[in-house]
């Protein structure tokens, strides 16, 4: 179905580059009617249509106005939002940053009121209808103020927002939204123009991946106009609105919407191509490109390829390069296509295919890259891994490789990519690379390797004899010991769209992030948890500061006098830790562990003396105080003392403010929230306890 957004046909290695209105002609002369656009056109239950890219949802937006625009009594309304639209939108929805839930409800309202009034400037357009439109008094002036401006339809909402959704107590806005557009007389009046119009209206929209941000805001505005969708088809018989999302965003808003399986789950259509299929639709297109007169669509593929090509293994063969999706298919024979024609030849042989493959191989990883750095932001890193190695191997050895990368990783590496080696760990690599299509597992009911294709992880763990194997699509790109499957093993590789969902990579992340916190409250304070209380903080310490401090070990001095219980190496990467060695000289940081409340003299002194050198003139002390503040009088006084009298700063540095931040690091967008309160934390210190005017504040 991907005959629309890769519109590059196979017609243009054949006869030369293609106009605009060539490709328009190849998808309509060439279009397969599958189930999933025959169930959009013949029933009005799904509204939702969810692929992965490349899996022909563009395609089947400009076919369905196509075939609803030979209807004379349908009038179709496309919406298809640039991302300067999408990013303008977001502006004034600032003040629901913090609450999905305010930014759905909010904008459910808003996307609702716009398509009625779309719908209703759809009426007034029409000659037969104006009259009725015009004489409705309510609808006329909704209109007048709908249409004051000639601007987009993101830029009349934006607007609106502008008017009713300023309020200083949002909740408020949101409350009052509905009677300050007059929303439910609005649409009543509109389902009765409607009636006696005797029209009926589609409502299609597409590239609402355009200036998305996979934050409170932005998964909210989607969600919102899913619901506002859902709601006016259930509502309105002569209103049909159709949204097509990619799969990623999708899931996040069935990640984050709570009443996502009783409102949304059953309005969905996921596209979802087999072998078969893509038969069809390749012939289709050779029908076309090649003129072949209408034959059965093996034959076709059989007259234009030749040798190990033919047949339905030589076809299942191309597959193999490919995620089964149009896009990765239509662009593999174009190429190989394109090959043969510079070898004078009419038909591709193996040897187009694999100079193809070569390139594909390549887009494809790069387009994995992108479709999910943003919730797997290790995927690149992590496929590269397995880079000029065999593409199958057991569990234990992926695990053990990864682990030996994640200890090699080089400090250049961005922040976020070391925080998700440090709290996914080996094994939940593993299973995101598995969920995204990268990996495939051997399954013994079967004796083939099953691949997932739609971003979800399997309901169970991988046991480390179990054998998986990198898609062949990505082989050539990785330069793998084999290129190809052979034609036995084509029967191996099974496409699994239909995997119980159990957990996501972001989920994965943040139950690790989840079990580093609570295994604090089962410590038992003094002697008894001392040993467990250190490794607890070793561990914290290395997951919240992995991208600012390397070499993160405890006791790197065991055998001297002075001996520090952890020690990290500053790396400077961000604004905290470059104040740190500007301000106080750390190059390596200090970490003294006390397994209990209350510290006095002894412990201050302590960590006074052990910041000598290259440790700089600042310590952290963490303890278990419940209080993250410095006490009055007892804390207080003998940080100051240490000051004045050496010159150092001494921070109380609690296991509670540990855990909190551990648990900001739950989203892996806000990545700077860490070096921001290590910041308001010195600034603290500075200006309440000691005075100090840091050069941070001079600027």
């Amino acid at each position: 179905m991907e005959q629309g957004k890769e519109l590059s046909s196979i017609k243009l290695n054949r006869l030369g580059r293609t106009t605009a209105e060539d490709d328009q002609t190849m998808l309509s002369d060439a279009f397969v009617p599958t189930a999933d656009f025959r169930s959009l056109i013949e029933s009005e239950e799904r509204t939702v249509v969810v692929g992965r890219r490349g899996t022909g949802k563009s395609a089947l937006f400009l076919q369905l106005q196509k075939y609803w625009g030979q209807d004379r009594k349908v009038s179709i309304i496309s919406f298809a939002p640039e991302d300067t639209e999408v990013i303008g939108f977001r502006s004034v929805l600032k003040a629901f940053s913090g609450s999905f839930s305010l930014a759905r409800a909010s904008t459910r309202l808003l996307w609702r009121y716009a398509m009625l009034m779309e719908v209703a400037t759809a009426l007034k357009n029409s000659y037969k209808v104006a009259k009725l439109v015009e004489e409705d008094q309510l609808i006329s002036s909704h209109l007048k103020r709908w249409n004051s401006g000639d601007s987009s339809l993101l830029k009349k909402c934006r607007n609106l927002a502008k008017e009713f959704l300023a309020s200083e107590s949002a909740e408020e806005a949101v409350g009052d939204l509905s009677d300050n557009l007059e929303l439910r007389d609005v649409e009543e009046h509109i389902f009765a123009l409607l009636e006696k119009s005797d029209r009926r209206m589609v409502l299609l929209m597409d590239r609402l991946d355009e200036g998305y941000e996979p934050d409170s805001i932005g998964i909210g505005i989607i969600t919102g106009l899913v619901y506002a969708s859902i709601e006016l088809n259930k509502r309105a018989s002569r209103i049909r609105p159709v949204i097509f999302l990619r799969d990623n965003i999708f899931r996040a808003v069935a990640k984050e919407d709570p009443d996502y399986s009783r409102n949304i789950e059953g309005q969905i259509i996921r596209l979802h191509w087999d072998w078969a299929q893509l038969l069809v639709l390749a012939a289709a297109r050779m029908r076309v490109a090649f003129k072949v007169q209408a034959e059965k669509d093996q034959r076709i593929w059989d007259r234009c390829t030749a040798g190990e090509l033919q047949g339905r293994d030589g076809f299942k063969k191309c597959l193999q390069f490919t995620l089964y999706r149009p896009r990765d298919l239509l662009s593999l024979l174009n190429e190989a296509f394109y090959c043969a024609a510079r070898e004078g030849r009419d038909t591709a042989i193996v040897a187009d295919l694999e100079y193809a493959a070569k390139s594909i191989s390549v887009a494809r990883l790069e387009d994995l890259w992108k479709e999910y750095q943003r919730t797997f932001p290790s995927i690149q890193a992590a496929s590269n891994a397995f880079a000029n190695g065999d593409p199958e191997f057991d569990v234990s050895y992926a695990i053990s490789h990864l682990s030996q990368l994640s200890t090699d990783l080089p400090e250049s590496s961005a922040q976020h990519v070391i925080q998700d080696f440090r709290l996914l760990e080996p094994s939940g690599i593993v299973q995101g690379l598995y969920s995204v299509g990268f990996l495939g597992i051997h399954d013994l009911g079967s004796s083939s390797f099953i691949f997932c294709h739609d971003g979800r992880t399997p309901d169970k763990v991988f046991k480390d004899s179990e054998r998986l194997l990198i898609h062949p699509c990505y082989w050539l790109g990785l330069n793998l010991t084999k290129n190809a499957l052979k034609p036995e093993e084509a029967a191996d590789i099974t496409d699994e769209y239909g995997i119980k969902v159990l957990s996501t990579t972001p989920q994965i992340r943040i139950s690790k992030l989840g079990q580093i916190a609570s295994q604090l409250d089962a410590i038992p304070l003094g002697k008894e948890g001392e040993s467990e209380f250190e490794t607890w903080c070793l561990d914290a310490l290395r997951t919240v500061f992995a991208t600012h401090l390397s070499n993160i070990q405890a006791h790197p001095n065991g055998a001297s006098v002075q001996r520090r219980d952890i020690v990290g190496q500053n790396r400077e990467a961000t604004e905290f830790w470059q104040r740190l060695y500007k301000d106080y000289g750390v190059r390596h940081a200090v970490f003294e562990t006390k397994n209990y409340e209350e510290i006095g003299a002894a412990e201050y002194r302590q960590l006074q003396s052990y910041l000598t050198g290259p440790y700089g003139k600042l310590g952290f002390m963490i303890t278990r105080d419940k209080n993250e503040h410095p006490k009055n009088g007892k804390d207080s006084d003998w940080i100051r003392e240490m000051y004045q009298a050496h010159e150092v700063v001494l921070i109380k540095f609690t296991a509670k403010f540990l855990t909190n931040l551990l648990l900001k690091l739950r989203n892996p967008e806000k990545h700077d929230a860490i070096d921001r309160l290590m910041n308001t934390l010195l600034d603290t210190y500075e200006r309440n306890y000691l005075h100090i005017k840091s050069t941070r504040l001079k600027k």
